[in-house]
C-alpha cells in the first residue's frame, strides 16, 4: 500500500511539475531590475538628503559666522572706546600742568585710580603693579614711580618709548606690548602720551608700564559688560554662554581669553589700529549655542545615517539576490530530483511490467523460468519500495517520521545478514558480492526501522556507484561506548572537498549527474539525519581499494560480556 501511494505521489509530482526556465529567467530579470531601481533611488534620495543637510549646515554656519562678526566688531569697539577713555582720564592733567612745569610721575597716581574707578573695575593687580614714568625725549632721561625696577630696566623702557615716539610722532597717545624678557620677566603692556612745553623747554612721554596679566581684568570687564549680540538674537543669555573671545597682542602673546575653548566653526577676527598696538581680537559662537540662536539649530551630520541607509538597502538587495539564487537552486534541485527519481522508477517499473506481461501471456513455459521471472519482479518491487520509502521519509514532514520504532539493544550480526540478503538479487545482477565482518557479540542501540534504513541506503549506494563484479565489504567493530559500521565499495571514491556535501539533501557529484548513474540525492542525507537522531554521526573516507568507505557511528548496547562485567561491578 505504501508503495502504491508513493508511486501515485511521485507520478503526480512528475506530471504537474515542469521546468519553466524562460519564465524564471524573465522573473529574475524583473526582480533584478526592480532591486537595481530601489538601490538607485535610495542612493539618489540619500544624495539629495546629504546635499540638503550640507546646504542647511553651510547656511547655519554662515549665520553663526555673521553673529561672530557682529560680536568681534562690538568687542573691538568696546576695547578702543574704553581703553581710549582710560588713557584720556590717566593723562588728562598732563598738558595743563606742562604749561608751567614737567610734573613728576607720582602726581599721576590719583588720575590712575580715577581711571580705574571709571571702568567700574577693582583691578587690584593693576593698582598694585602699575609703574608710572616720565621720559625726556631729548635727553632720554627717565623717572619712574615707584622706582623699584631693577637696574637697566628704566633705560630699556626709555629706548622703547623714544623709538616709538620717533617712529610715530603724530600718534600722541599710544599702546604697545613687549614679550617676556624684553622689559620685564613677564609680557608687558606700556601705555603712553606724548606732550611738551609750548616753548623750547622740551617734550616728554608720560605713561605707565605693567605686566600684561594685570590688564586681563579690564578686558574681562569689557567682555562681560552687556551682550555682544543684539538682544533680538541673544535675548538675555550672558556672553560666556554664547560668545567666546580672545585678545592677543601684536607680539603674539594673549592678553585675555574667555574661559571656554573655541570651536571649529563660526570664528571671526578683527585687528585694532596701531594706536592700540594692532591688537588681534577673535570671537567665536559656541557650537552648542546654535540651537538658541538659529531656528532648528546647527544640523547634525547625516553621513552616518545615510551610510547606514545605503548599507541597509545594499543588505536587503543582497539578501533578495541570495534568496533568488537559493530559489533558483531549489528549482534546479527539484527538476534534477524529479528527473533522477523518474529514471530510477522507470527501470524497476519497466522490469516489473515486462515480466508481468510475459507471465500473463504464458510465454514463459518452464517452472524454472517462471521462478526466475517472479524473482526479478520481487527484486525490482523491493527496490521500488526502498525508493518510495526514502522519498516518503524525506517529505516536508520527515522530521516527525524519521525516528520511528523503539530504541533498544539490537544484535548487529544477524541484522546485517538479514539486510544483506535482501540485496543479494540486485548484487547477483551486477556480479557483485558482499563480505561481512561483524562481531556476533556486538549490540547497537537503535530502532530496527532506523537501522534498516541506514544499512539499506549504504548498500544501495555501494551497488549503484561501484563497478560490475566488485566486492562490497560490510564491517562493524566496537569502540568504547560506540559501534562503527562501515560499507566500503570499489568505485571511484569521493574527493575530499565533496565529502561533507554528499550528505546534503539532493546533492549529487557532477560526474554522476553527467553519467548514466541515476540517483535522488536523498539516501545519504537520510543516513546522516537518522544517525544524528540516534546520537551518532556519519562520514566518508578513502577505501582500501581506492573506493569510498561510508562509516556510521552509533551508540553501543551492552553485550553479554559487558553486561556481566556491569553486574559484577554493581554487586
Amino acid at each position: 500500500m505504501t508503495s502504491i501511494v508513493g508511486l501515485i505521489f511521485i507520478g503526480s509530482v512528475a506530471k504537474n511539475t515542469r521546468p519553466s526556465k524562460p519564465r524564471t529567467r524573465r522573473g529574475t530579470r524583473l526582480v533584478a531590475m526592480f532591486l537595481l531601481a530601489i538601490l538607485g533611488m535610495s542612493l539618489w534620495i540619500g544624495y539629495q538628503a546629504l546635499d540638503a543637510a550640507r546646504s542647511h549646515r553651510r547656511t547655519a554656519e554662515g549665520v553663526l559666522t555673521d553673529y561672530a562678526d557682529m560680536a568681534v566688531v562690538e568687542y573691538s569697539r568696546r576695547i578702543e572706546e574704553n581703553l581710549g577713555r582710560f588713557n584720556w582720564l590717566l593723562f588728562d592733567d598732563i598738558p595743563r600742568t606742562l604749561r608751567r612745569r614737567a610734573p613728576h610721575p607720582e602726581e599721576m597716581e590719583n588720575d590712575l585710580h580715577y581711571a580705574i574707578r571709571d571702568q567700574r573695575c577693582r583691578c587690584e593687580q593693576l593698582r598694585e603693579e602699575a609703574r608710572l614714568f616720565r621720559v625726556d625725549l631729548e635727553s632720554r632721561g627717565v623717572v619712574i614711580a615707584p622706582d623699584t625696577l631693577p637696574t637697566g630696566i628704566p633705560e630699556r623702557l626709555s629706548r622703547e618709548v623714544v623709538r616709538r615716539a620717533e617712529t610715530r610722532p603724530d600718534q600722541r597717545i599710544g599702546v604697545f606690548s613687549l614679550p617676556e624678557g624684553t622689559l620685564l620677566d613677564d609680557p608687558t603692556v606700556v601705555i603712553y602720551k606724548l606732550a611738551g612745553f609750548s616753548d623750547d623747554r622740551g617734550s616728554f612721554a608720560y605713561g605707565l608700564v605693567v605686566a600684561a596679566e594685570a590688564m586681563e581684568e579690564l578686558f574681562a570687564r569689557w567682555y562681560a559688560r552687556g551682550s555682544l549680540l543684539p538682544s533680538s538674537i541673544a535675548g538675555s543669555e550672558p556672553n560666556d554662554s554664547i560668545i567666546q573671545v580672545s585678545v592677543q597682542s601684536s607680539a603674539g602673546f594673549p592678553l585675555f581669553e574667555s574661559t571656554l575653548q573655541f570651536p571649529d566653526v563660526a570664528i571671526a577676527r578683527d585687528t585694532l589700529t596701531q594706536a592700540f598696538d594692532a591688537l588681534v581680537v577673535v570671537a567665536a559662537v559656541r557650537q552648542d549655542a546654535a540651537s538658541r540662536l538659529i531656528i532648528g539649530g546647527l544640523p547634525r551630520e547625516r553621513i552616518p545615517f545615510l551610510v547606514g541607509l545605503i548599507l541597509l538597502t545594499l543588505g536587503l538587495g543582497l539578501a533578495a539576490f541570495l534568496q533568488m539564487r537559493k530559489e533558483h537552486e531549489l528549482a534546479r534541485l527539484r527538476d534534477d530530483f524529479i528527473s533522477s527519481v523518474s529514471h530510477e522508477f522507470r527501470t524497476p517499473l519497466t522490469q516489473i511490467q515486462v515480466f508481468a506481461d510475459l507471465l500473463d501471456s504464458g510465454r514463459i513455459e518452464t517452472e524454472e523460468k517462471r521462478r526466475w521471472s517472479t524473482g526479478v519482479i520481487k527484486r525490482e518491487a523491493r527496490r521500488l519500495s526502498h525508493l518510495v520509502s526514502n522519498i516518503l521519509h524525506f517529505s516536508p514532514s520527515r522530521q516527525a517520521s524519521l525516528h520511528t520504532g523503539v530504541v533498544e539493544p539490537i544484535h548487529l550480526a544477524p541484522a546485517i545478514e538479514e539486510y544483506v540478503d535482501t540485496f543479494l538479487p540486485q548484487a547477483e545482477a551486477q556480479s557483485a558480492e558482499f563480505q561481512t565482518e561483524v562481531d556476533p557479540k556486538l549490540q547497537v542501540l537503535a530502532s530496527r526501522p532506523d537501522l534498516h534504513r541506514i544499512v539499506a541506503n549504504l548498500l544501495d549506494n555501494a551497488l549503484k556507484y561501484g563497478p560490475t563484479g566488485q566486492t562490497i565489504h560490510v564491517r562493524a567493530h566496537g569502540l568504547d561506548g560506540t559501534i562503527r559500521l562501515s560499507v566500503e565499495d570499489q568505485g571511484p571514491g569521493i574527493a575530499r572537498e565533496d565529502r561533507r556535501k554528499v550528505f546534503d539533501p539532493y546533492f549529487r557529484l557532477e560526474r554522476d549527474t553527467a553519467g548514466r548513474v541515476q540517483g535522488s540525492g536523498i539516501g545519504l542525507a537520510l543516513v546522516a539525519e537518522i544517525s544524528a537522531l540516534l546520537d551518532g554521526q556519519a562520514w566518508v573516507e578513502d577505501g582500501a581499494d581506492g573506493g569510498a568507505r561510508f562509516v556510521v557511528e552509533l551508540p553501543r548496547g551492552l553485550d553479554d560480556v559487558a553486561q556481566a562485567a556491569a553486574r559484577e561491578k554493581d554487586g
